[in-house]
């Protein structure tokens, strides 16, 4: 009985064993066919090959080493192994032969994901493809990645939306999808991610909120979400990743507050987040942020006072919160930012004085409180900014004279402190500067002499110093001292004496050449022609005489001239020149004594002012000298329209106040985009022009007290852009067209011509209504008189009627003629005809 128990047990025994090698040689069979749970590398390289075949440009060079051909298979050699496909670009594997990494940035790939078999490669654990052209959507099988670390997909053409499988690789270290297409919200279950160091997103089209979710990533190093389409608020949540450098948002429209729990991050480095529509106040709570070295704010709508807090960051190299709304004063425990390079406060509403304390940012290389309602004096403390390389203080309410002590500023190249109060002589410290390029004191009070030694700053690029009270002479160095001298700007003072004469003649790069509203006398001498450059010429408002300086129509550049308010006298005859001013959109010659007939060669040669794309290139300004404006006045309906900058758009002919005779040249009629024309008070006489009306973008016509005859032609009424006409003081005669703009006009845009009649004047054409379209023309106004008094006192009724009458009398006389025989002058016409053939 025991020993067939024993047997029993035995035998049991034996039929477990069995089973357990037959279980171990079938899972050895069939582990093979098991491609889910273990990647072989064969697989792998029929995966590769099978993607590269889908290429756009499979043969790629650069894969040239994807192949079973042995003899290509070793181009590559992975130091870990010589097998298939671990030997290939790009690919490398480990000691078991699994692939592990892809890295095939910059290798010219095109095409697509969607033939890329990610369950090939289980083991994957770095995925690199940036900088190439691969387009299309990112597959949702990259969950089969699921050792996945780094993956890099910037950089491409990549679509649509970031698929929500990527919250699967909960391995993953690196997310990075910037610089493509991509759009749609931003996937909560990239929170499941909880070992994710560096996330980048930026450069799409992204839109919605930010996922609060992203607060639970607590490993979080860098966010980039910028240049996106976002918006909502920043998540509060953000606050709970202590460990997180970076964080940029800028370029989104993100709007609400910024949230204090910002404060909280003592590791966070970089923060940007202008360019969005964020408001409230600044967090005082930022200043807890000891680590932090850039701070950029600009381009939002915070309000509030700066907080002192920030005077805490003693790191903080660059402080920009430009562009905002805030006010109040600057805190004075910003001058322990001993680290700042950058502060940049301009375009806000900050008032006060500025703080002498400021003085003690010793590394400051830019300076920018513009575009504010500071006041009070410069402090002389700034003079100890030793780094500085910008300083910006324009537009501001500043008063009391320049210290003396900017001129320890040895490094200065930008000093901008135009459109305050400042008073007091010319600042010779500033002198001391040798570096200055761009030098601006402009529309302020300052007195006295334009100092000679201001030649020795031979960088010089921009010299404005209009709109003061200085006096005296133009030094003749200041057209000659700087090859770099593109603007010269001393309109609006008080200077006299003759234009200065030694201007360059090689390598002359002067643009702007404002003398405007000053005393100079003397005529326009021609060593002007030197300025090949030159492309604003404004000497208006002087006491110049002598004739128009014909010459200055070969300047190439030419954009505006202004003369206006001078003595100069003479006609306007061109030089020999085939193309005078080709680039002319502003000719301003008013208020002088020119006589003769009006240059039609000019206007036949004004190409700038035939195109009505003016403004297509995107160009809206003419200028582009940093931050100087060319500015103009033109004279509107008796008042003076200052230009602040100078518009494509604002294209100018003003010839009024002179003696011009003769008639209005029809090649003023292509001039589409003139803007205003200005004839008015000279001695013109003829007709107006009636290709006026292809002048599609006129929006003021002023042809007033001269001696024009002729009738206002219709077709004006046709030009819709039209706000102000004149014709009045002339000789005009016939209906004042009717429709379009001009029935907005009032009557004083017609008075003084005894000959017009109709709106907006109480005289009607005619006592029973006769139309204008029924008057006969006629060639000579004598005619046209008699015709008028002939027509008078007839209606279109009368005439009808008339008509009428006269038909029916007509064919009366006509039947009874031939009813009683054959009129003998009828014969004879007939019995003639064949004789004449």
């Amino acid at each position: 009985m025991i020993n067939r128990s024993l047997e029993t047990i035995l035998y049991s025994k034996f039929q477990i064993k069995m089973s357990l090698n037959l279980l171990f040689i079938l899972f050895t069979l069939f582990s093979s066919y098991l491609p889910t749970f273990v990647a072989k590398p064969e697989a792998a390289a029929d995966a590769l090959l099978k993607w590269k075949t889908s290429l756009t440009n499979q043969n790629n060079p650069l894969l040239s080493s994807w192949s079973l051909d042995p003899t290509t298979n070793l181009t590559h050699v992975n130091r870990t192994t010589s097998t298939a496909p671990c030997t290939w670009y790009g690919v490398h594997c480990n000691d078991q032969g699994d692939v592990v990494k892809l890295n095939l940035s910059t290798s010219r790939l095109n095409g697509t994901l969607q033939h890329f078999t990610f369950s090939s490669f289980a083991s994957l654990t770095h995925l690199d493809l940036r900088l190439n052209d691969v387009f299309g959507s990112i597959p949702v099988e990259i969950r089969y990645l699921s050792k996945l670390v780094f993956l890099d997909l910037s950089s491409n053409r990549f679509s649509g939306t970031i698929p929500q499988e990527i919250g699967r690789l909960t391995n993953i270290e690196t997310l990075l999808l910037h610089s493509n297409n991509l759009e749609g919200h931003v996937p909560v279950y990239l929170g499941n991610l909880s070992k994710l160091g560096h996330l980048r997103v930026d450069n799409n089209s992204l839109s919605c909120s930010i996922p609060s979710e992203l607060g639970n990533l607590y490993n979080l190093v860098t966010v980039n979400m910028s240049v996106n389409f976002l918006t909502g608020h920043i998540p509060s949540s953000l606050g709970n990743l202590t460990k997180l450098s970076e964080l940029y948002l800028f370029l989104n429209n993100l709007t609400g507050s910024i949230p204090p729990s910002l404060g909280n991050l003592s590791s966070l480095k970089i923060i940007y987040l202008y360019m969005n529509k964020l408001s409230g106040r600044i967090p005082d709570e930022l200043g807890n942020m000891k680590s932090l070295n850039l701070l950029l704010f600009g381009h939002n709508k915070l309000t509030g006072s700066i907080p002192a807090s920030l005077g805490n960051l003693t790191k903080l190299k660059i402080l920009d919160v430009h562009e905002n709304l805030l006010s109040g004063v600057i805190p004075p425990e910003l001058g322990k930012l001993e680290s700042l390079i950058q502060l940049a406060f301009s375009h806000n509403e900050l008032s006060g004085q500025i703080p002498a304390s400021i003085g003690n940012l010793s590394r400051l290389e830019q300076l920018f409180f513009n575009d504010n309602q500071f006041n009070g004096s410069i402090p002389k403390e700034l003079g100890n900014l030793n780094s500085l390389v910008e300083m910006l203080l324009l537009l501001n309410r500043l008063s009391g004279p320049i210290p003396d002590s900017l001129g320890n500023l040895t490094k200065l190249e930008q000093f901008a402190l135009h459109d305050n109060k400042l008073s007091g002589y010319f600042p010779e410290g500033i002198l001391n500067c040798k570096k200055l390029r761009y030098l601006t004191l402009g529309n302020n009070s300052l007195v006295g002499p334009v100092p000679k030694s201001i030649c020795n700053l031979r960088s010089l690029e921009t010299l404005y110093l209009g709109s003061n009270q200085f006096s005296g002479g133009i030094p003749q160095c200041l057209v000659n001292f700087s090859h770099n001298l593109t603007v010269l700007d001393l309109r609006l003072n008080r200077l006299h004496g003759n234009i200065p004469t030694t201007f360059l003649k090689r390598n002359n790069n002067l643009k702007t050449l404002n003398l405007n509203g000053n005393q100079l006398q003397g005529s326009i001498l021609g060593t002007l022609i030197d300025c090949r450059k030159l492309e604003v010429l404004d000497l208006g408002d002087n006491k110049l005489t002598g004739g128009f300086p014909h010459w200055i129509d070969t300047l190439p550049e030419m954009q505006v001239l202004v003369l206006r308010g001078n003595k100069l006298n003479g006609t306007l005859h061109t030089s020999n020149t085939e193309a005078p001013f080709p680039k002319l959109r502003i000719l301003d010659l008013s208020s002088n004594e020119f006589t003769g007939l009006l240059p039609s060669k000019y206007f036949k040669n004004f190409k700038a002012l035939m195109s009505v794309d003016g403004a297509a290139s995107g160009e809206f300004y003419m200028d582009g000298k940093s931050m100087y404006y060319d500015t103009v006045e033109l004279g509107v309906k008796g008042l003076r329209l200052h230009l602040e900058r100078i518009s494509v758009v604002y294209n100018t002919i003003d010839l009024s106040v002179n003696t011009f005779e003769g008639e209005i040249p029809n090649t003023i009629g292509p001039l589409r985009s003139l803007r205003f024309l200005n004839l008015s008070r000279n001695s013109l006489t003829g007709r107006i022009p009636t290709n006026l009306t292809n002048l599609v973008r006129l929006e003021h016509l002023d042809l007033s007290s001269n001696k024009m005859v002729g009738k206002i032609p219709a077709q004006l009424a046709c030009l819709t852009f039209l706000v102000v006409v004149n014709f009045s003081q002339n000789q005009l005669h016939g209906a004042i067209p009717k429709g379009g703009q001009f029935n907005t006009f009032d009557s004083s845009s017609f008075q003084g011509n005894n000959g017009l009649c109709g709106f907006p004047l109480t005289k009607n054409c005619g006592d029973d209504g006769v139309s204008s379209s029924l008057m006969p023309e006629e060639d000579e106004d004598e005619d046209e008189d008699e015709d008028d008094t002939f027509f008078n006192g007839f209606s279109w009724e009368s005439v009808a009627m008339g008509y009428g009458f006269g038909m029916l009398i007509g064919l009366g006389i006509g039947w009874f003629v031939f009813y009683l025989g054959k009129p003998r002058w009828v014969i004879r016409i007939t019995e003639k005809e064949p004789s004449q053939t």
